[in-house]
This record gives C-alpha cells, structure tokens and sequence, in this order.
C-alpha cells in the first residue's frame, strides 16, 4: 500500500508542475479578435483614413498572390512584385555604411526569449515587427523587449497579403496590432512591415496616413522555411551573413529573420557575432535612420466597443525607453525569395503545431490525473 501512495503522490506532483510549466504565459487581458484571423472592420478605425487620398489599385486576389502573378504594368509600384521602389517613403537599407538592422518578425514567441537574454548581455538593440495575435498571447515577452530599447514596430494582426485586403480591412489589420501594443507597452509604434513585403502605392497611402513608415529589407535568410522544409540548410543563414558583411560599396543593410520559429531564431546570435566581428554596427531601424523616438507622439487609436484593454491591460512601461532601392543578395546555397502563399502555409503549420502541443499535453496531464484512481 505503501508504494501505491507513492506513486499516487508522485503522480499528482507531476500534474501539478506540469500545469504550472503550461500557465506560465499570462494572456493580455481585454476582449481582442481572434487570433490569427482578419479582425472585425470598426468604423472608428476606417475614419482615420482619407480613403478619397488612397490609391486606386487594383485588390489582387489570393489565386495570384499563389502563382506570383504581378500587376503589368506595374502602374502603382508593386514592391513584393517587381521590387519597385517609392524613394520618399520606402526604407530598405539603413543610409550609412557601417550600419547594420537586425529586424526579426512574426513574434513575440518563447523563442524571443533567448534572444532577448543574448542581446541583453551584449548590449545589442534591434527590431521586432509584431504580430498583434502573439502580442495577445505572450504580451510580457514584448513587455520585456520594450523595456530593455529594442524597437517595436506593427506586423499586422492575422500576417496577410496586404495588397489582397480591401482598404477597410487593410487598417483593420494595422489598427487592431496597434491597439493591442499599446494595451501591452503604452506606445503606437511609427514602423510597419508588411507581411512578405507585399505592399504597393494604395498601402502605402494608407500607411502614411496612420502614421507608419513602411520597412522592408536587403537581405533576406529564408529562414522561415527551416520550419518546414526539410532541404532547407539552417547552415545557409550563417552562410549568407558570411557573404553579406564582405559585400563592398554598400550602404548598412536591413535583414530579415524571424523569432517565431525555434531553429531559425537559435541562429540569431551566431548571426549578429558575424555582423559585429566584420566591423558592421547593429542598430534598431530606426537608429541608423537617425532617430530614436519609434513611436507615434499623438497616436489616435481609439479603444474598441467592448474592448477592456484601456483599463485591465498588464503593466505597460509608459516611458519611452533611450536606444542608443533594394539589391537581391543571395549565395549560391541560399534558396530563392519565397512566395507568399508558401510563407502562409509555413506560418500556419507553427501555430497548429503550437495548438497540437497543448492539446497533447492536455492528454498527458489528464492521464496523469486519472490514472491513480485506478491503482
């Protein structure tokens, strides 16, 4: 009997700490869109925008976002289509040489973590472009980047194809990621990434109306494939870095990694001690642009019908905290640019991946729990 109560008590231990590991994320408060899908238009966002001052580009639909079919003629400089550049807004390169913006997108994530603790140690600030469904699901590690100078910048709230979305959708996408960041940090960011890079002048238009400026890159690692492309080399991201730092004649550079996938964001360290050993200096974005102040001033974004986060959001660090036309660079083993509609499945296979783990550990915790009622 003795050693049933044992493993009883062993048994219930376990369910215990196991539940304990699965509650340690705190999901920010309020009532937010789902996650991962378009949220709801408000009319409160839509009034923000001018939509008589938006370009009238053509919406693409998503069967030409998969086969790679671009506007032809490109009338309205289509920058994920035929890398067109809009020289007065685009930011793609940092200006000065010797100038380096690491930017990682798709988080936050428990792999931002670890690179958060890196960068720390070293004294190195970047770039995170958030997406608004992780910033509800892991709002303290965004919490933790903010507060420690890295620069913040919105990613849209569900990562589509912008130039797919009707303009109403577009700033539902933009306006949603704002709120919940600033329910999070208390600030709105002043830089915005579109997902894959696929914006032209109609999302520029109403970027620049919300207040954004648009950031895209240089130099791209694929490296979102090494999720789920088994050919994919995670070696090829150090090996482009190698490449990249020796190219001469070139103003800094602005790259492009993600924090959401756990083997791709492992090599962000090994990547920025490449960078900093060739003599290149990491920067947010906004540094090497020549300013430290990421965030919008006066934002306007107002708090959505039913929504608590002005009221019940965590702790947001509300003092800004001090910080101190595109070239394809590829090497012979780096795969070529992906497709949006490859980029989408591998975003999505990471989030039910993410849901498949809880539901299994779920199994395990219940099996735990049961299986002494039997013994």
């Amino acid at each position: 009997m003795n050693f049933i109560s044992d493993i009883k008590f062993l048994f219930k231990f376990l369910s215990i700490y196991l539940l304990i590991q699965l509650s340690t994320g705190a999901m920010l408060p309020g009532n937010w869109p789902t996650l991962d899908e378009p949220p709801p238009i408000l009319a409160e966002y839509t009034k923000l925008v001018d939509l008589s001052k938006v370009a009238n580009a053509a919406i693409r639909t998503i069967s030409d976002v998969n086969i790679g079919k671009c506007p032809n003629p490109d009338e309205y400089c289509h920058w994920g289509c035929t890398q067109c550049v809009r020289n007065q807004t685009d930011i793609i390169t940092c200006p000065n040489v010797g100038d380096w913006g690491i930017t990682l997108d798709d988080g936050p994530s428990p792999q931002t973590t670890a690179i958060l603790d890196f960068l720390e140690a070293q004294n190195i600030k970047v770039t995170f472009f958030v997406v608004g469904s992780r910033v509800v699901e892991y709002p303290e590690i965004l919490q933790r980047a903010y507060k420690l100078g890295h620069q913040i910048g919105v990613h849209t709230w569900s990562h589509p194809s912008l130039t797919t979305q009707t303009n109403e959708q577009v700033i539902s996408e933009l306006q949603w990621t704002a709120e919940v960041i600033k329910a999070a940090i208390g600030v709105v960011p002043s830089y915005m990434r579109p997902p894959y890079g696929d914006f032209d002048d109609r999302i520029r238009g109403i970027c620049e109306q919300l207040g954004y400026k648009i950031v895209t890159w240089d130099s791209d690692t694929n490296d979102w494939r090494s999720n789920t492309d088994k050919t994919f080399k995670l070696s090829w991201i150090e090996g482009n870095f190698t490449e990249w730092v020796k190219q001469p004649g070139k103003p800094g550079h602005i790259s492009l990694e993600h924090d959401l996938y756990k083997g791709a964001a492992a090599q962000v360290p090994s990547v920025i001690n490449i960078v900093t050993k060739a003599g290149y200096k990491v920067k947010p974005v906004g540094t090497c642009l020549g300013n430290d102040n990421f965030y919008q001033s006066n934002a306007t974004t107002p708090v959505p019908p039913n929504s608590t986060a002005s009221t019940t959001s965590l702790l947001a660090y509300t003092n800004t905290p001090t910080s101190s036309t595109p070239a394809s660079s590829t090497t012979p083993n780096t795969p070529k640019n992906p497709t949006p509609s490859s980029h989408s499945k591998s975003t999505s296979f990471a989030i039910k991946s993410n849901n498949f783990d809880n539901f299994l550990w779920s199994i395990i915790i219940g099996a735990i729990l049961f299986t002494p009622t039997f013994l």
